[in-house]
């Protein structure tokens, strides 16, 4: 096979190890998407693809390439000369890299939420990628880097009542999870991470609960809640943890999920963790990722953990955040006693 040709000085290997993959800002602008032309970049935005040649006119980013015929390619006969080296992926601000994403409603309170969240670079905002969906037309606001933040439209969906009483919302995050496969910007990342808006995410400290796992075909179940029951643990979907190649079996796999699977009644979460499992995907549990108070509480004080959920105004959500990260709000005055 291609394997994609490369400096492997034993320096060169510790360097890369102590820099743990993240990248220079230049490799988002300059490099090239998966099946792109990457004849003048000789590089990829992929994680795991590298730069391999079809002849001399024509070269492209995949993950793997075989010297002789392409059956996907009309059988055509490719050299497969690897142009410069396997890809790290976007991990523009750390490793791993996180791709997060939140489904809002622009005109409940999540909006104004998500807004200052932009505002603060708080959130999905400090993932190296993040996209917001929504049922309507918004514009959230713009990054401290320039970047105009809009929603991705997806269709309106009703959302009915689930088996276990809470929204089921399968149905409209099946849309959301069609609009992210389409999009393709996962592959991009060691980590697609779905967020509820009303969650207070610390991507800094979910990349170290990810990294020993990163290349695995995974998910995370979050919450055990109650240990007896067969149901647990499970995942609760205020934060969703799936590994790049989790997302590629889900894209592969999710008609099957569709079809064969009973989720008219279900709530999002319930329908990702049935679907996942259908699809003979591991599970990783890691009840630190997320403080639910709907699982087994939020101690925004607590340091090993990666996110806290529910918090729906922006003072109770800031508090939180500002505790998490040592800047906890003062006491409040204490009374003089009456005489």
């Amino acid at each position: 096979s291609g394997a994609a040709a490369g400096p492997r000085t034993p320096r060169l290997a510790s360097a890369i190890a102590k820099s743990k993959g993240k990248v220079g800002s230049w490799v988002g602008k300059v490099c090239s998407d998966k099946w792109a032309s990457c004849l003048e970049s000789k590089c990829c935005h992929e994680v795991g693809a590298a730069c391999y040649a079809k002849n001399s006119t024509w070269a492209t980013c995949r993950e793997h390439c075989a010297p002789g015929p392409d059956p996907k390619d009309g059988n055509a006969t490719w050299t497969c000369k690897a142009l410069g080296p396997k890809s790290w992926g976007l991990s523009l601000k750390g490793y791993p890299s996180l791709y997060c994403f939140s489904l809002y409603m622009p005109s409940r309170y999540e909006g104004p939420l998500m807004k200052s969240q932009l505002e603060n670079n708080a959130g999905i905002f400090a993932c190296d990628g993040y996209d917001v969906f929504a049922a309507e037309n918004d514009t959230l606001g713009t990054t401290k880097d320039g970047v105009t933040v809009k929603a991705v439209l997806i269709p309106k969906i009703n959302v009915g009542v689930s088996q276990d009483g809470t929204a089921g919302n399968a149905k409209l995050f099946m849309a959301v999870w069609d609009k992210i496969i389409a999009g393709g910007r996962f592959r991009n990342y060691d980590w697609t991470i779905k967020v509820d808006p009303d969650a207070v995410l610390l991507a800094s400290r979910l990349r170290v609960h990810m990294e020993p796992h990163v290349g695995e075909n995974v998910y995370v179940v979050n919450c055990n809640k109650f240990p007896s029951s067969p149901n647990f643990p499970m995942m609760y979907g205020a934060l969703e943890v799936f590994s790049k190649t989790a997302m590629e079996a889900y894209a592969a796999g999710s008609w099957k999920c569709g079809t064969q699977l009973p989720w008219k009644l279900w709530g999002e979460d319930y329908y990702m963790t049935h679907c996942l499992d259908f699809l003979h995907v591991g599970r990783i549990s890691d009840f630190s990722v997320l403080g639910d108070n709907m699982c087994i509480g939020a101690n925004c004080a607590d340091k090993n953990t990666a996110s806290f959920h529910p918090f729906k105004n922006w003072k109770s959500w800031k508090t939180c955040w500002d505790t998490a990260n040592g800047h906890p709000p003062p006491p409040p005055p204490s009374q003089a006693p009456a005489w």
